[in-house]
């Protein structure tokens, strides 16, 4: 069971990109979902172009291997920007394929998580981070999580918190952001989309 303030690990790990990145060049998108064999089969299913409608602007920034990270189960994938307005921002993706029956029901037990309709058998949103009242410039944390078949998908997107009198992240369209890019994907179940809104801003 996850509480609002136990950040995913992919949410650390999309945090620490926000402290600095390369950017590599660019690359033959693969079709959403087809594995090329040289690249991270998470990087084939969010594609770059997937995620520039998720963060326009938004490239490739490592993880883009197709083997698993040592101790990793997931296939791994990392985007991420920088702008004078938005600060840092990054995008991970994580992709167990196949995945066990424990770790099916790993992500289907995110009890703080708010269900998402119209994405493979399973799907919810939670809102970590600056949407919860994290004090200490915490980064403003959205995941979608979600199962179909014998996969599991963990997408964080995170932002540097609100400075200077900059607006504060827009929970709800990052929400709606992320949703979308797991059915543009492929992981659309025909069902209409349907996105819980985010929490009341922590008083």
């Amino acid at each position: 069971m996850r509480s609002p303030a136990a950040v995913p690990v992919l949410v650390l790990a999309a945090s620490a990109v926000l402290g600095g990145c390369s950017q590599p060049g660019s690359q033959v998108e693969p079709a959403p979902g087809t594995s090329t064999g040289a690249t991270s089969p998470a990087c084939d299913l969010i594609t770059p172009e997937i995620a520039a409608k998720v963060v326009p602007g938004i490239m490739p920034a490592g993880q883009n291997s197709s083997d698993r990270p040592p101790g990793s189960k997931a296939y791994l994938c990392t985007y991420s920007s920088k702008s004078m307005e938005g600060g840092l921002t990054a995008l991970s993706v994580a992709l167990i394929s196949p995945a066990s029956a424990q770790d099916i029901s790993k992500a289907e037990s995110a009890s703080d998580c708010s269900p998402v309709t119209g994405i493979g058998d399973f799907a919810c949103l939670q809102w970590t981070g600056h949407f919860r009242g994290e004090a200490g410039g915490a980064s403003a944390n959205v995941v979608l999580t979600a199962v179909r078949g014998d996969e599991t998908l963990e997408m964080p997107y995170v932002t540097s918190a609100p400075m200077n009198g900059a607006p504060a992240p827009d929970g709800d369209a990052m929400a709606r952001a992320l949703a979308q890019a797991a059915v543009d994907a492929g992981w659309g179940n025909g069902s209409p989309l349907g996105v819980p809104a985010a929490p009341a801003p922590a008083s």
